[in-house]
């Protein structure tokens, strides 16, 4: 009886807690790949092969950010107006952006600028006198 080997390669399994870790400090799919000595591909393989490999990595994105976020708050409230102002800028932009989008209602077309072009033009064009020649032999 003959024994098959299987094909492929042999699976690389990453710690996640390490992945939490990283992702927690906010490191890309990319950097935490780097980080582990594995590919990009060997990352996401592991993210989709099993749910809770993905949701740890998860919990560390939110970890991390729950963290910055809670670390701003903090300096807003501590008197930071840089920390204040980006916080309310990200928190409630429709009352604390810099710039205000301004709409206009106006249809332009083609054939109203020329006509607006030539009643200006014809305003200005001076009138026309006629010159007579006159006689000097007196």
């Amino acid at each position: 009886m003959t024994v098959k080997k299987k094909v492929g390669r042999k699976r690389i399994y990453l710690d996640p807690e390490k992945v939490r870790r990283l992702a927690a400090q906010g490191l890309s799919q990319k950097q935490i790949s780097r980080s582990l000595g594995v590919s990009w591909n060997t990352l996401n393989r592991n993210r989709k092969r099993s749910k809770d490999f993905n949701a740890t990595y998860e919990q560390g994105v939110a970890e991390g950010l729950s963290n910055v976020t809670n670390s701003l708050y903090e300096q807003a409230l501590g008197g930071n107006t840089t920390a204040s102002i980006f916080f309310l800028k990200n928190r409630d932009e429709n009352r604390w952006r810099d710039r205000v989008e301004t709409t206009h209602d106006h249809q332009l077309s083609l054939s109203n600028v020329l006509d607006s072009a030539k009643r200006r033009l014809i305003d200005i064009t001076p009138e026309t006198k006629k010159i007579t020649k006159t006689d000097n032999n007196g």
